[in-house]
């Protein structure tokens, strides 16, 4: 029993909807992919003022130490007593 053929035009209108059904995205989709790209970018942008703030935090309280560390070898200086390095 032969096999019915399908007509040339009616092929490639098939074959044609389904390579472009493949290419179809939903709007809301993409959409909802942007919402939470832009929530990510607003996250990290935020972690970088953060980071930015701590690491002036950091520094403050380096130079504090920096300074009590002085003070203290010059009080230790002044009264005999070895200070270690």
């Amino acid at each position: 029993m032969p096999r019915p053929r399908i007509p040339a035009p009616t092929f490639v209108l098939l074959v044609g909807l389904f390579l472009g059904g493949g290419c179809y995205q939903d709007p809301k989709a993409r959409l909802d992919a942007m919402e939470e790209t832009l929530a990510l970018q607003s996250t990290l942008e935020e972690l970088g003022q953060r980071t930015t703030e701590l690491q002036f935090a950091v520094d403050s309280l380096r130079g504090v130490i920096a300074r009590q560390d002085t003070t203290l070898r010059a009080l230790a200086g002044l009264a005999g007593v070895p200070f270690p390095r």
